[in-house]
């Protein structure tokens, strides 16, 4: 029988905390670091803008469904494109089965528990950075991901049957019923899966993942956690772009034509303001992550990308953009209209001011 007999698991909780975070002060600020990189790949693997990560102590949770406190260490990674990731290690039980970790991680997966004290911890960062941080926001929502992170495991000799095991299937869904799961049910979770060395081992699935690496490289674990700040932010970007829209269109319902001016000139201003600062993520976001000569990891990235459907989101908010283009270029040209139309009463009075002036000199 498969057991852990050494690791950890990570359990994420990101949030947005503003349209950006100068990292050079927030690393003063709050006495932090830039996140370091080790193990074999990573001469590897760039990242432009290596997030500040800051000790926060150890914490006591009490999970209600367990029944227990859990003693976790805790950290913040903080993302210059604006997000915060609170991420709870808690140590695994030693020589534990998949089967009884299960139960364990189906609790942890959602639990509103580690919601509250992340969000706790990350407001009182936010309130900490002061200026660090570029215009705060008041979003509440956030993404979660856990890992099961191995650094040893025993009663197995070729990890390659972890990719085909009903119970590693089970704890990636969080799924403790004893009836088995569907072949198709385990196939689709178990077929994300990487392996660099014969020895360490990716799965990758939408709300969890497992990852066995003896060398306690965490590079794997940043990847999946810089994914699902990505996927986090294109939900908060999504969300806005919908309310801007149904605020334009509100606008432009309610406004009434006036004669000397367009109502629609402060709506234009702002519509361009919204524009230029989600096209302005968008860059960001992209620049977070390059992998240069590494293909494995730039595979596990854009895996965990379609596994997340972080494209099916920056795609709603690509097209959500474009309408507000659409909408700015509309409003714009209503904008010229009226000032045309004024130039051109302009010029008619100052016609008839002039043949008034010159009937007055006639008599």
């Amino acid at each position: 029988m498969v057991r852990i007999e050494r690791g950890k698991l990570y359990c994420y909780r990101v949030f947005d905390a503003g349209d950006t975070i100068a990292l050079e002060i927030v690393e003063k600020v709050l006495a932090g670091h830039r996140v370091e990189m080790g193990g074999p790949l990573v001469d590897g693997f760039v990242v432009p803008v290596r997030p500040v990560e800051v000790d926060l102590g150890c914490v006591a949770v009490t999970i209600g469904a367990l029944g227990r406190p859990l003693q976790a260490v805790c950290v913040a990674h903080l993302y210059d494109f604006g997000a915060i990731s609170i991420r709870f290690e808690i140590a695994i039980e030693k020589s534990i089965t998949f089967e009884s970790l299960t139960p364990i991680c189906e609790r942890l997966y959602e639990a509103v528990e580690l919601d509250s004290e992340a969000r706790r911890l990350c407001d009182v960062l936010v309130q900490r950075m002061g200026d660090g941080i570029a215009k705060p926001h008041n979003w509440r929502d956030g993404e979660s991901y856990t890992i099961v992170f191995v650094e040893q495991l025993s009663g197995v000799t070729d990890l390659s049957e972890l990719t085909r095991s009903q119970s590693v299937a089970k704890l990636l869904l969080g799924e403790s019923s004893s009836k088995p799961l569907s072949d198709a049910t385990r196939d689709d979770a178990l077929k994300h899966s990487f392996s660099y060395l014969a020895d360490d081992l990716v799965i990758v699935d939408w709300n969890s993942a497992l990852v066995v690496e003896p060398t306690g490289s965490t590079l794997v674990p940043f990847v999946l956690e810089l994914a699902t700040s990505q996927l986090l932010e294109f939900r908060y970007y999504d969300e806005i772009l919908e309310s801007e829209l149904a605020h334009v269109y509100n606008y432009v319902e309610k406004a009434r034509p006036r004669i000397w001016r367009s109502p629609y000139g402060a709506l234009t201003r702002q519509v361009m303001r919204r524009f230029l600062e989600i096209t302005e993520f968008t860059e960001r976001v992209d620049n977070s992550i390059k992998s240069v000569g590494d293909f494995y990891l730039a595979r596990v990235y854009q895996r965990a990308i379609e596994r997340f459907r972080v494209q099916a989101w920056r795609e709603s908010v690509e097209s959500k953009l474009a309408l507000i283009a659409r909408a700015y270029e509309l409003l714009k040209g209503e904008v010229e209209v009226s000032r045309a139309q004024l130039l051109e009463v302009i010029v008619v009075l100052l016609i008839a001011i002039e043949l008034l002036a010159a009937l007055r000199l006639g008599h």
